[in-house]
C-alpha cells in the first residue's frame, strides 16, 4: 500500500512539474512524457479502484490522478484526428501551386551520406533542411548543389551546423545568431506563385546534461524567432522548421504559436513523433509551423535513413 502511494504520488508531482516557473531540465523535460503519465495514471486508477477499498486518503489521490490525466489529455488530444485542424487539407493541388519540403537532422557521426541522396531523388523535395551538417557532410552531399539552385549552408564541428537547399528564386538569405553565437538560424526569403515565401530553420540548443542544464537558451530562442516573425510583411507566407528539441505541447511551443501567429499542421492529425529512432518510446521534436493560409496534401514521417532522428516530409498547397 505504501508503495502504491509512493509512485502515484511521484507520477501527479512529475506531471504537475512542468508547470512551475524552473527551466532546470529535469523539471521541463517531464513534459515530453505526457503520454507515458496518463497511461500510468490510468493504470493507477484502476488499480486504487479495483484492488483496495476506498479510504480518505485513497480518495485524495485518485482525485488527483483524474487532475492529472486531464491535463495530459488536454495536451495530447489536439494531436489526434479527433480534433479540429489548424491547417486544413488540400485535396487537390497544381504543380505550380505545390511545395515540398523536407527536415532532417542527420546526427553528425552518421555516415549514411548516400542514403540521404537517395531518400532526396526519390520525393524530390522544393526546400530541404538539415541539421547537425559538419565538413564531413557538406562534401558527401556536393551532388544535391547540382540538383538545388540555392543553398546556404552553415558549416560546424559543434552539432549545430545547418544547411537550407531551395528550389525557389531567392530574394534574400541571411545567418543569424538569435541567442548563442555558436548556433545558427537561416533566414531564406523566396518566391513560390507569384508570393513571397518566408522560410526559418532553427536548432535550438536541447536542455539535457552535456548541452545545457537548463532551457535559457532554447526558449530565448524561440521568443527571438516568434518575435522576427511577428513583425514581418503580412503579405509573406511563413514557415519555421527545425529541430526545435521540444514536443509539440510544451509551454515554449504553444508561447511560440501565440507570438507568431503561426500554426501547427500537427494539429488534427498526429503527434509523428521523429526522435529517437532506436527507441520505442519516441517525442515530436521536429517541427513545422506555418501560416494558416497554407493547405496540406501531405505530412508524414519517413523510414529512418541512420540517424536518431526520422526525417519529415509535408507537400503545401500554396493558394492563388
Amino acid at each position: 500500500m505504501r508503495f502504491l502511494y509512493l509512485i502515484s504520488i511521484l507520477t501527479i508531482v512529475g506531471n504537475l512539474l512542468p508547470f512551475s516557473d524552473s527551466k532546470h531540465w529535469f523539471i521541463r523535460g517531464q513534459a515530453y512524457f505526457r503520454f507515458w503519465y496518463l497511461l500510468m495514471n490510468v493504470i493507477l486508477i484502476l488499480v486504487w479502484i479495483g484492488f483496495f477499498s476506498i479510504n480518505v486518503f485513497s480518495f485524495i489521490i485518485i482525485c488527483f490522478l483524474i487532475l492529472s490525466s486531464a491535463i495530459c489529455l488536454k495536451d495530447i488530444l489536439p494531436f489526434t484526428k479527433w480534433y479540429k485542424k489548424e491547417v486544413q487539407n488540400c485535396s487537390q493541388c497544381d504543380h505550380k501551386n505545390s511545395l515540398s519540403i523536407l527536415v532532417f537532422n542527420v546526427y553528425q557521426k552518421n555516415t549514411a551520406y548516400q542514403k540521404l541522396i537517395d531518400l532526396v531523388k526519390m520525393v524530390d523535395p522544393d526546400i530541404i533542411l538539415l541539421l547537425e551538417t559538419n565538413n564531413a557532410w557538406a562534401e558527401a552531399l556536393k551532388p544535391l548543389d547540382k540538383i538545388y539552385k540555392n543553398c546556404v549552408k552553415v558549416i560546424q564541428e559543434n552539432t549545430y551546423g545547418m544547411m537550407l537547399y531551395s528550389k525557389l528564386p531567392s530574394l534574400e538569405e541571411k545567418i543569424e545568431r538569435l541567442s548563442d553565437d555558436k548556433i545558427p538560424s537561416i533566414d531564406y526569403l523566396g518566391i513560390i506563385n507569384n508570393k513571397k515565401l518566408r522560410i526559418r530553420g532553427l536548432h535550438p540548443r536541447p536542455p539535457i546534461p552535456g548541452e545545457a542544464l537548463s532551457s535559457k537558451q532554447k526558449d530565448a530562442e524561440f521568443r527571438e524567432a516568434a518575435k522576427i516573425i511577428s513583425q514581418l510583411d503580412e503579405n509573406e507566407l511563413k514557415i519555421v522548421i527545425g529541430d526545435l528539441n521540444d514536443v509539440v505541447w510544451s509551454k515554449a511551443s504553444k508561447k511560440f504559436k501565440n507570438i507568431s501567429g503561426l500554426k501547427d499542421p500537427r494539429v488534427g492529425r498526429s503527434t509523428l513523433s521523429t526522435f529517437p529512432t532506436y527507441s520505442p518510446i519516441r517525442f515530436p521534436l521536429d517541427h513545422i509551423f506555418c501560416s494558416s493560409e497554407l493547405l496540406i496534401s501531405d505530412f508524414k514521417v519517413l523510414e529512418n535513413i541512420g540517424s536518431d532522428h526520422f526525417p519529415v516530409y509535408i507537400r503545401f498547397c500554396v493558394p492563388d
